[in-house]
């Protein structure tokens, strides 16, 4: 079976987790180590033979497996703007430049009056959904968005793999609502999210998608015939008004986070019999807590099943990805032949980031970066702290987030004092504080100062730079600081991010460039040793 593998892919070497083919196709591998049906597909080839031809010659003999079907099986080039996923069989007639027809379709923008989303979509997504989603700017898919829609469109579960800002909240939205049905007074999805801040931020992308839904802010539950609701349960709502709310006209869509869901849901004031669909967004940040971990099993197979809904887990960082995949297998919260999404595995980090790094003492540091914001005049930026340790918590401590902004606020370095005074974002604040120090940043604050509750998930274009004051506690980490820059890749405009370490820590940062393949520009800092 190995030797009519390595014919079909021309030169195919074998490993412990499939086959990886030869430099000619950059064909990735397939796993399926326990995972019968399950099929990693990744974007760095254009596709050189067919699916039909692939699976005929090489998969049909795996007899120790369920056979795996063809449609399972697509390829995207990551070399194109627009590459849309064609099915195997699929006719695509070549013009002139080689392109494929159907390609050269999509991105011929709209001649026939049909957007690209809207072409993506297959006529699954309702039009006011689509309308309202070019409205706001979302006219063309991103790199995930097009791979990802056609499957999720198609009812499979999926992990979305694919870098920050690469536009996995509205690939997961979109099939959301093509299974909605308004009329029905029922919870019909739910998206899970770590913080209460990335949970505001999905719901205000989905009632914008929804166009009339109102929400629990507003006190009473507005709702027009027909209209998709949204809800948020966060840390922070009104228990009692949430409770009415969903027992009395429940909403079709909830975001939420994991221990507030499933307060609800084990209460009973949430039922889950009509849910048809789960996402679980930035799933790996949960995956670390045990507390979490056991609400997330329970939420994705005991109060509901796999065979009843659609479950889509997304996250830029998915360490050890194929064991995470069989695991969900095993586990039971997908369905075997869940399809799993990496984009671009090759780039492990967006191309459009520049990496820095400052070699300076801790006693240096305020001055360097003091010294740094003047040289560089962001347009907006975000310092980084390290979450504060429960020893120092005890000690009584002063939060080095607190220290950090009353250096930036005391030195004065610009003249515009009041769009320049640093504001702070760390978990220890009150919800609605740190609603308000959000809204203020969006609007104009040049300079927050947060620890890791910033780093996940906040999309926030305007951020230029962001600053590393303490090194980050781990790979994950620093991929999710640096993703909250450089959100604006149209533009052609680099993010840049900058770290400060100490030469003890020197070596870590040469292990990041070797995982990561980056390159670090080093500094010098006037003042620093």
């Amino acid at each position: 079976m190995a030797d009519m593998i390595g014919w079909t892919m021309l030169r195919a070497s074998r490993t412990s987790l499939g086959f990886v083919a030869a430099p000619l196709l950059h064909f990735q591998k397939i796993t399926h180590e326990r995972a019968w049906k399950c099929v990693t597909v990744s974007t760095s080839a254009r596709i050189s033979i067919s699916c039909n031809n692939f699976c005929k010659a090489g998969l049909s003999s795996l007899a120790q497996f369920e056979r795996i079907s063809s449609q399972q099986v697509r390829v995207l080039s990551s070399d194109s703007s627009f590459s849309p996923l064609v099915a195997s069989g699929e006719k695509v007639e070549e013009d002139a430049s080689g392109v494929g027809a159907l390609e050269h379709e999509h991105n011929g923008g709209q001649e026939d009056g049909m957007s690209p989303l809207s072409k993506l979509c297959m006529n699954k997504v309702p039009e006011y959904v689509l309308r309202k989603a070019e409205e706001v700017g979302y006219s063309v898919p991103t790199l995930v968005q097009q791979e990802a829609l056609p499957v999720l469109l198609s009812g499979r579960d999926c992990i979305l793999h694919a870098q920050t800002g690469s536009g996995k909240t509205l690939a997961y939205l979109l099939p959301i609502f093509a299974k909605i049905l308004p009329a029905r007074a029922a919870v019909q999805a739910i998206v899970v999210v770590p913080t209460r801040e990335l949970g505001m931020q999905v719901a205000k992308v989905a009632r914008k998608l929804a166009g009339k839904g109102g929400s629990e802010e507003d006190g009473k539950a507005p709702k027009e015939k027909g209209t998709v609701m949204v809800m948020t349960l966060l840390e922070g709502g009104t228990n009692s008004r949430q409770k009415a709310w969903l027992k009395a006209e429940p909403p079709q869509i909830v975001v939420g986070t994991l221990e507030r869901i499933a307060r609800m849901i084990e209460t009973k004031n949430l039922r889950t019999n009509a849910v048809n669909t789960i996402v679980i967004d930035e799933v790996d940040a949960m995956m670390g807590a045990a507390k979490e971990g056991g609400h997330l099993h329970k939420l994705l197979s005991e109060y509901t099943r796999p065979q009843q809904r659609q479950t889509i887990l997304a996250s830029a960082t998915i360490p050890q990805h194929r064991r995470f995949l069989n695991d969900c297998i095993q586990n039971k919260w997908v369905k075997e032949d869940v399809m799993h999404i990496h984009v671009r595995p090759e780039d492990k980090m967006p191309s459009y980031l520049h990496h820095r790094y400052v070699v300076c003492e801790k006693d240096d540091r305020l001055p360097a970066l003091l010294s740094l914001l003047q040289s560089d005049a962001p347009r907006a930026a975000i310092i980084f702290v390290n979450d504060q340790s429960e020893k120092a918590k005890r000690a009584g401590n002063t939060p080095t987030t607190i220290t950090v902004a009353d250096y930036i606020a005391k030195m004065k370095f610009s003249s515009d004092d009041a769009l320049w005074e640093p504001l702070v974002l760390e978990e220890e604040s009150h919800v609605n504080a740190r609603a308000a120090t959000l809204a203020d940043f969006r609007d104009g604050r040049c300079l927050l100062v947060a620890t890791e509750l910033a780093a996940r998930g906040l999309d926030l274009p305007e951020v230029s730079h962001v600053y590393n004051f303490e090194w980050p506690p781990s790979v994950t980490s620093y991929i999710h600081r640096a993703g909250r820059t450089g959100r604006q890749p149209i533009t052609e405009e680099l993010g840049t991010v900058t770290s400060f370490i100490t030469p003890k820590e020197l070596f870590v940062l040469r292990r990041l460039e070797n995982e990561m393949m980056l390159k670090f520009e080093a500094l010098k800092v006037q003042g620093t040793t």
